[in-house]
Formats: C-alpha cells, sequence, structure tokens
C-alpha cells in the first residue's frame, strides 16, 4: 500500500484575522487537520533552505533502536537476548496489536522513557539530572494531571477529536474542561521522520511541514534535550516545506481556539500568539505603543519577571542556526512554549514560570509589577 495518504481539503472558515483557514481530512481516519498545505513529498536530507539546517537527529533509528527492542515476531523468545536488551531471557510474551511487546504504546515507551538513566526521562523527576527538560515532564500515566498534558493507555490511535468532543460525559475538572488524554505517538513517530524529535501532525501524520528547532552546537548526548541549547527559527516566507515552521505549529492540532481573533480587527481578543501557517507573525514590540508590552524591559533581561524565571523561550523569524534563533531582540516573537511546557510541567497548566506570584514570567514582556 503507498505510504502517501489519500487527502481530501475542504473549507472551514475561522475567525483568524478574517483569514479563510482551509482544515484538511485525512481519509485513513477521518481525523480533520487544522493545517492547509502539505509537505509529505519534501526528503529532509534533500531540502534547501533553513530547515535543511534543522535538527533531525536520527531518533529511534538506525542503530539508536532495534526492531526486537520493541517487537517480538512470534510472542516469544527463548533464545540468548542481545546485550543491548536488559532482563533475563527466555521471555514470554503475549500476543499484542503490532506485535507490540507491551499492550499499549504508552506504557512501551515508558519502559524506556521513565526512570532509565541514559534515556530521556519524560515522567517526574529526571533520572539523568538536566538542569531543565527543554519539554518539561509529565505526570504519572492513567493519572490525572492538572500541570500538562495527561498521558493514558488504551486510546484508540485512530480518534483525535472526538477524545474530548463525542461524549458529553466525559470526565472533566473542576473548570468543566474534559479532561483528555494523549498517547506519546499522537506527536512522536516511534519509527522516526526525519523531523525534529520525531515530531509530527497528531491530525495528519506524515503531513507536516519541518520543525524549527535548532541545538547548541557542540551538545551531544543527553545535553540535546537541555533548555538553554535550544533555539526555535521561524519562517522568513511562506515557503514551508522548504524554510520549515515553528516547533509549535503542531499544537494547533488541537489547541487552535487560541489563536482566533473574534472581532476580525486589529485588536486581540486572545493573548497574541506567533503562527506563521496562518500568517499570525505577533512580535514583543507590536504592543509597545498600545503600552501593553515594553520591548526594551525585554532586551534587557533583568528586573521584574526575570528575578526568578530564566529569559522564556521565543522564536526568531528567519533564523538559519542556533546563534541567530536564540538573538534577544523587539522582534521576537510569543509562541507556545514561551509559557507553556510541551509536555507539562510542576506548575499549573504545564507553566514555565511560577505560577505564584501571578504574572512572575509575564512581565519579562509587559512589565506590569511596579504599576
Amino acid at each position: 500500500m503507498a505510504k502517501t495518504a489519500l487527502v481530501v481539503a475542504f473549507t472551514t472558515v475561522l475567525l483568524v484575522s478574517g483569514l479563510t483557514a482551509v482544515a484538511q481530512v485525512d481519509l485513513r481516519t477521518g481525523v480533520k487537520s487544522m493545517h492547509r498545505g502539505s509537505a509529505l513529498n519534501v526528503d529532509p536530507r534533500t531540502m534547501m533552505g533553513s530547515a535543511s539546517a534543522f535538527d533531525v537527529a536520527t531518533y529511534h533509528r538506525g542503530a539508536n533502536l532495534f526492531c526486537s527492542q520493541c517487537h517480538t515476531m512470534h510472542a516469544s523468545e527463548t533464545h540468548a537476548g542481545l546485550a543491548s536488551e536488559p532482563g533475563a531471557y527466555p521471555r514470554t510474551y503475549t500476543p499484542q496489536p503490532k506485535l507490540l511487546k507491551a499492550a499499549d504504546p504508552v506504557t512501551l515507551c515508558l519502559t524506556c522513557h521513565d526512570n532509565q538513566a541514559g534515556i530521556p526521562d519524560v515522567v517526574g523527576a529526571d533520572v539523568n539530572g538536566l538542569n531543565e527538560r527543554a519539554a518539561g515532564l509529565f505526570g504519572m500515566a492513567d493519572m490525572p494531571n492538572d500541570n500538562g498534558h495527561k498521558i493514558a493507555t488504551g486510546i484508540d490511535p485512530n480518534v483525535l477529536c472526538e477524545r474530548c468532543h463525542a461524549d458529553p460525559n466525559n470526565v472533566r475538572d473542576a473548570s468543566g474542561f474534559v479532561t483528555a488524554s494523549v498517547s506519546c505517538i499522537d506527536c512522536h513517530n516511534p519509527h522516526g521522520n526525519g523531523r525534529a524529535r520525531n515530531l509530527q501532525w497528531a491530525s495528519w501524520p506524515g503531513g507536516e511541514y519541518p520543525f524549527g528547532y535548532y541545538v547548541r552546537p557542540g551538545s551531544t548526548g543527553l545535553s540535546r534535550y537541555e533548555s538553554s541549547n535550544i533555539g526555535y527559527p521561524a519562517p522568513n516566507g511562506t515557503n514551508f516545506a522548504v524554510e520549515g515552521v515553528e516547533v509549535t505549529n503542531m499544537c494547533i492540532d488541537c489547541h487552535h481556539a487560541i489563536f482566533n481573533n473574534t472581532d476580525i480587527d486589529t485588536t486581540h481578543v486572545k493573548h497574541p500568539v506567533y503562527n506563521s501557517e496562518w500568517a499570525e507573525r505577533n512580535t514583543i514590540s507590536q504592543g509597545d505603543a498600545g503600552g501593553s508590552t515594553v520591548s526594551s524591559h525585554w532586551i534587557s533581561g533583568s528586573g521584574a519577571g526575570f528575578l526568578q524565571t530564566p529569559r522564556v523561550h521565543y522564536v526568531v523569524r528567519g533564523a538559519t542556526d542556533f546563534a541567530t534563533s536564540t538573538t534577544v531582540a523587539a522582534t521576537n516573537g510569543v509562541f507556545c512554549l514561551s509559557c507553556h511546557k510541551a509536555h507539562g510541567s510542576n506548575e499549573p497548566f504545564g507553566l514555565v514560570f511560577h505560577w505564584t506570584p501571578g504574572g512572575e514570567g509575564c512581565d519579562q514582556c509587559h512589565n506590569k509589577s511596579a504599576i
């Protein structure tokens, strides 16, 4: 079967600065995507332009991972194990879908990615002792989590939107929101896809553009996951298949409502967020004239907002390497990762700054604490 998915496009009018967005329907699953186009036929190894320099290290590919570490051909192994695979042999496995060694992808992922030294740890305290993981941390699987995404087992991989919208009786938190769950393979391709951190569009796996992601030169091993070693570019133009898009472009699959400007004018009714695909290139300086932001304070990097929280992440339009993607300027863009960790944090909503005192991180751009 050809790997290219049959996709048809239909138009959904979204109140996003008066912009008409195009949603895609992937006929493999019937899942709707909020993305306009596809980079499915772009080989990241031959890309020209800024995207060709993105961090697309071979995670879960080649010599980094053996098929038998996740799959078992006959549901049992009675031979001596590979030296790279811990545990005693012989083993007996209960047959599972996809020939997996666990009943659920999340369970399988966490056999390596939870509390295993030398492997990126994504749950709770970091066994590897990184100062700050770029993606943050999850809580325990199948447990309520007010501090970020809730990972859970038993999720139907062919269902995305319906996790929140199909059943009005879904469990809700105190504020009334559905406590939807996610699986590791919603956002990451377990076999590798030539994208930064194996990231993918949850609504259209394989259709995603290259994601802008630079790693500090000389970083090796687990240091590549250190937050301070990551820089985030944004495309200069609109040739996203070549220039790439912000890494948070994948967030709009579920969180697209955050971009809606329901007044259809130049005044945002929700916090401006940088998203090139929807022509929302919002910068810190654009609020200076109205007094909502103080870009000179952002550039200074000291005082209110910076006392407890290191400078939050931002995007740099047209950045071509780590150095340029970490250049501080009034034209820096605020994006999802400026305020939230992708996996979660020790703060409510996965915030990157302390929930109390309120606004501690907000002051980096807004400098309102003295008012």
